[in-house]
């Protein structure tokens, strides 16, 4: 085990007298939950909200709480929640550090998979949510107990993923967030040293638009979301003086979660580029969900052929022959079956053991996602995620 390391830059801030030594910050720093944001109406569809962080500690995640009442008014005629709906309707969460611009940007379905994906502790089963064709289903959802995709007090009228809105009412909207600013919230590597006056932390919440959290409004109904409110929780940990030192973590190292999309036409296997790869950047997670006709895909062995990644001329480290192989694997790794509804698969390096399976993308030119399709989707479109650690500007 190695001892302290004494440091002038963290994160590119100047800390004089710091020393990096985990052990002694994990035994003298305090965990602090604040608020960055107080309840706040979201600043309206097709807009985005800005929040900046107060400049404290280590900070380690962020809490987004969106909740509040839809109003669904006028004359309803044919309106349809799409798949947008409701995770999207915070469509985009991006984090900036100082120089270091969206090191998070992802979509609310990308932040809600990964919190699956990274906590054993939580999962679905058993969280009744109204999906599709307004089914209530216990298995995928993607939902805690705790939250409300939109009821009322009707027990047949829900706002609920591709259902029609039965009626005109106020429905209960309450879901929750948690941005992973570190990779790991025991070993708090990939967090942000805030603490510091030339450290300046960002959030801006991209809402979705009207048109893309409702695939139909019809007739002459009208949209409220002026009661929906936001708040944004901070995790962060005070940096204790031991010795006449600042003490921290390992901060060598940022965490990003980045989300892209194309289009997807034809049936077959597609393989698509990995950007951003390079020296002294790590590859945890790469996952996505390929759409047709606005509905995600189920990713079973009936949507879903050869399912891969490669690298190289044409190195093949793991196959999977069709989707439900690759979704039976992910559901035994998270005890949440992420591709049954939202149609999410995952190539995971980290679940198991990280020091073993991480994937230097340094040592692996023209990394590419392998995905077989049995059939042309419909205005098909891919969203791909990839989650990496990669080192900070001027690392600790």
């Amino acid at each position: 085990m190695s001892g302290p390391t004494q440091v002038a830059f963290v994160q590119g801030v100047q800390t004089p007298q710091t020393v990096v030594a985990p052990e002694a910050f994990a035994a003298y720093t305090r965990r602090m939950r604040f608020a960055a944001q107080s309840p706040t109406p979201i600043a309206g569809l097709g807009t985005s909200s800005q929040v900046q962080l107060k400049k404290t500690g280590i900070i380690s995640a962020l809490e987004v709480r969106v909740y509040g009442p839809v109003v669904v008014g006028g004359t309803i005629g044919t309106t349809t929640a799409s798949y947008e709906w409701p995770l999207n309707l915070a469509k985009g969460f991006k984090v900036s550090v100082n120089g270091q611009s969206q090191l998070i940007d992802a979509r609310g379905l990308d932040i809600k998979v990964n919190e699956f994906m990274s906590d054993k502790e939580i999962n679905d089963r058993g969280v009744l949510q109204r999906f599709g064709n307004g089914t209530a289903v216990q298995q995928g959802t993607l939902s805690l107990n705790h939250e409300d995709w939109g009821a009322t007090g009707a027990a047949a009228n829900y706002v609920a993923p591709g259902l029609n809105v039965a009626a005109i009412g106020s429905y209960n909207l309450d879901v929750t967030y948690v941005i992973p600013v570190a990779v790991d919230q025991v070993s708090l590597i990939g967090s942000v040293f805030g603490q510091s006056q030339a450290t300046n932390v960002n959030l801006e919440i991209v809402w979705g638009s009207q048109a893309e959290l409702f695939s139909a409004f019809g007739g002459a109904a009208t949209l409220s979301m002026a009661g929906v409110n936001f708040d944004v929780t901070a995790v962060a940990y005070s940096i204790p003086v031991v010795n006449g030192n600042t003490v921290l973590p390992d901060l060598s190292q940022l965490h990003g979660l980045n989300h892209y999309q194309q289009g997807v036409t034809a049936q077959g296997v597609s393989e698509y580029p990995l950007p951003g790869t390079g020296q002294g950047r790590s590859l945890l997670r790469l996952f996505a969900n390929v759409y047709s006709s606005a509905a995600p895909l189920k990713v079973n062995a009936t949507n879903f052929t050869e399912m891969s990644y490669k690298y190289g001329a044409n190195d093949v480290p793991e196959t999977f022959p069709n989707g439900q192989k690759l979704r039976a694997l992910n559901e035994r790794q998270y005890n949440t079956d992420i591709g049954a509804l939202w149609g999410v698969f995952c190539h995971d390096f980290i679940n198991q053991y990280a020091l073993r399976d991480v994937i230097d993308l340094g040592q692996t030119s023209d990394f590419r996602l392998v995905v077989g399709l049995a059939g042309a989707p419909t205005t098909g479109v891919i969203h791909i995620t990839q989650e990496t650690l990669f080192a900070a500007s001027v690392g600790a």
